[in-house]
């Protein structure tokens, strides 16, 4: 199997993510175009749209628990982030369950060719903020608590600064002359004192 680094995991959650943010979206529209009856044939494109991105995120989202879980029993963590991974994985489960429920509440519509109705685009919307609730506790794994990425570079020296003595121009025409001014950045680092953690 083909490896993936750190795991198969973000790679499920970003279609998990997309996929139903596009069905809430296309859900949302769907109703307001019937409500106030515009473009009818474009409410029902968009509906059966919504329709295919909730089902298909109905199914996904079973495949991104199981990469989370199996990410939750690898990754290498300490005791900080072992409880944000507790606290990410809770959300994760209750988040998953709501989309199955919403998923089969939408298949249940369509068999009994029911419109959608306020109430439905309510609970999307409901479910949406435990979903973008659930992927920002999961992004702070990564970029608070470092999980799940390969190691950085160690910093340079006892300042832990680095200067970027050398100019495109430079690099380019390697006669031209260099000037005090030309062996600086283009680009500010915060006058290139980096503080790493």
């Amino acid at each position: 199997m083909m490896e993936i680094i750190p795991n198969w995991h973000p790679i499920f959650v970003h279609f998990t993510v997309a996929l139903f943010s596009a069905s809430v979206g296309f859900y949302t529209l769907t109703y307001l175009f019937r409500y106030l009856q515009i473009l009818p044939k474009t409410a029902l494109e968009l509906g059966i749209t919504a329709q295919w991105c909730l089902w298909v995120v109905g199914i996904l989202v079973v495949g991104t628990v199981l990469a989370g879980l199996h990410a939750y029993n690898t990754v290498r963590h300490d005791a900080p982030s072992h409880l944000a991974m507790i606290n990410h994985r809770n959300w994760a489960l209750i988040t998953a369950s709501a989309i199955i429920l919403v998923s089969l509440w939408s298949m249940w519509r369509t068999y009994k060719h029911k419109m959608v109705t306020i109430s439905f685009v309510i609970a999307l919307f409901i479910v949406q903020g435990l979903l973008l609730a659930t992927a920002w506790r999961g992004a702070e794994l990564v970029f608070r608590y470092g999980l799940g990425v390969m190691s950085l570079p160690h910093a340079e020296g006892e300042g832990r600064h680095h200067h970027h003595e050398i100019t495109m121009d430079h690099q380019l025409n390697p006669s031209t002359q260099l000037t005090p001014s030309a062996t600086t950045s283009n680009h500010d680092h915060d006058s290139d004192v980096h503080h790493h953690q």
